[in-house]
């Protein structure tokens, strides 16, 4: 019996994951960050941004990691077979996706760690840092995109800490609208 409740508990999460990394992709495919913010609209760059809303998340999550860790994985998970499967869409052998997806995941990691560290500083140094060095790996950044995306960061973070655990438990997750606004406006 415990295995039957297993598989449809793992099943829900799957699904959740799915949910909750569509609405993740398209926040990160929001054609401000490509067109007013300056990220490249490359590969990596979306896999620079896809990761920095996935983390807000994964940070999110982290707060009532108890309940959320199932879901957490399973959010992981679905974010690397996707890449898997895009980089196998783009014509890469398996070898070439297994070292692109480990390259990928360590990438990840870093940043997961540079973003968190410089989400809990109050002085936006580490943050700007970290971002500048991700996002803008590809493409010249100039000092009011860093600003604007940093700011974005800063608040969508400040935004996702106050959205009920239960409604990202469920799959309902909704990034604060006004930031994209604010970006478009201040440009």
């Amino acid at each position: 019996m415990n295995i039957i409740k297993n598989i449809f508990s793992f099943s829900n999460e799957k699904k959740i994951a799915h949910k909750l990394y569509k609405t993740i992709v398209k926040q990160a495919r929001q054609p401000v960050f490509y067109e007013s913010c300056g990220v490249a609209d490359t590969f990596d760059g979306r896999f620079d941004m896809i990761s920095l809303h996935m983390i807000l998340i994964i940070r999110r999550m982290k707060g009532d990691i108890d309940q959320s860790r199932k879901l957490s994985q399973a959010l992981f998970d679905f974010m690397f077979d996707d890449i898997d499967l895009n980089l196998r869409e783009l014509g890469i052998g398996d070898m070439g996706v297994l070292h692109r997806v480990k390259k990928m995941t360590k990438a990840f990691y870093g940043r997961l760690e540079s973003y968190d560290r410089g989400l809990k500083q109050k002085d936006d140094a580490i943050l700007l840092a970290a971002l500048e060095r991700n996002l803008y790996r590809e493409n010249d950044v100039t000092d009011s995109n860093l600003k604007t995306i940093t700011c974005y960061t800063r608040r969508q973070s400040l935004y996702l800490d106050k959205v009920n655990i239960n409604a990202l438990m469920t799959g309902e997750l909704e990034f604060d609208p006004e930031l994209l606004i604010s970006i478009n406006t201040d440009k």
